[in-house]
């Protein structure tokens, strides 16, 4: 796969993946970049050579672990400043980070491959391309090419149903308006929109109809993808329809063995939207996006982002 400058090339893969997802973040992205790496690199490993070209030559490497630590961990954080100074002092040779090694470097690395995919899908233009919409694509895009479970859980106006909109409308697999997203699966997404009425019976319905759209399918290259919205009202159901999740997200959906398909088709994507936190037991079983409330840079970095857009727009006009 050819992946734009800011993806490290091995930043994805598909290799079996443990259920909890929260404790080991370096079997969910990047299980096998050490081999892939060694792979590439040049047969002479002895300790005799030129050591300036480890950085460059384990530069993928760096950034996928550092991704891999963003997407398991850094993203579930309520402040995220303590967690980058304490992790960018972890890095060693031979994963260093070239140049300067601070907060903003390693930030910078998160950002722009998060900035890659948003840069790759069409947005109204009324749309700014502001922190939390950037994260809450990239995330998804992740999950959904990986087949993690997803909790996305923000206040109203984070850009949670705008950044699922966005990513149905640009993951088309061979039919996708950017080179990039032809690279990644194509995504089919069912809706189930929660509420105190909810029952177990609705939720796996959805997972059933995912799974069938799985059948006979190439799945590395088409994912279906269970999307629950308002998820958290669901909680608030006498009948609590949300501890069928439980094995859904770790075994997936398994009426379908009795037909002879491969287990495989079982496994579907899963997004669960919420406004409020979920029981630690349903979330644990998946990737945590917490998005909090703005503060004053994001706000002032929405505001820059829709004064160019209005701009070019006189411009234009």
């Amino acid at each position: 796969m050819i992946y734009p400058s800011g993806i490290p090339k091995v930043a994805f893969t598909d290799q079996p993946r443990p259920n909890n997802y929260g404790g080991k973040p370096v079997q969910v992205l990047v299980l096998l970049v050490a081999v892939n790496n060694d792979q590439k690199a040049p047969n002479n490993t002895s300790s005799t050579a030129d050591a300036r070209t480890i950085p460059a030559r384990h530069a993928d490497l760096t950034k996928a672990l550092i991704l891999a630590l963003s997407v398991c961990y850094r993203a579930s954080l309520r402040s995220r400043e303590e967690y980058d100074r304490h992790i960018i002092g972890r890095f060693h040779h031979p994963c260093v980070l070239p140049g300067r090694r601070d907060i903003n470097q390693f930030v910078d690395i998160i950002n722009s491959c998060q900035r890659v995919f948003v840069d790759e899908v069409q947005l109204e233009d009324n749309i700014a391309k502001n922190q939390a919409l950037k994260e809450n694509l990239f995330m998804m895009v992740v999950c959904i090419e990986l087949r993690i479970p997803l909790f996305l859980v923000g206040k109203p106006g984070s850009s949670k149903s705008l950044a699922k909109t966005i990513v149905a409308d640009a993951m088309q697999g061979n039919s996708a308006r950017s080179e990039l997203f032809k690279q990644l699966k194509r995504a089919q997404m069912v809706s189930f929109q929660c509420s105190p009425l909810a029952t177990a019976e609705g939720i796996v319905g959805t997972f059933r109809q995912c799974a069938r759209y799985q059948q006979d399918k190439d799945l590395d290259r088409f994912a279906s993808i269970v999307v629950l919205d308002e998820v958290g009202l669901a909680e608030d159901s006498p009948r609590m329809p949300l501890k069928t999740l439980h094995s859904l997200l770790e075994d997936g959906y398994q009426g379908l063995e009795e037909t002879g398909q491969d287990t495989k088709v079982n496994k579907v994507a899963f997004i669960g939207i919420s406004n409020w936190a979920l029981d630690p037991a349903k979330m644990n079983r998946g990737i945590l996006v917490q998005r909090e409330v703005p503060d004053t840079k994001e706000l002032v970095e929405s505001a820059e982002c829709m004064m160019v857009i209005q701009t070019v727009h006189q411009l234009v006009s």
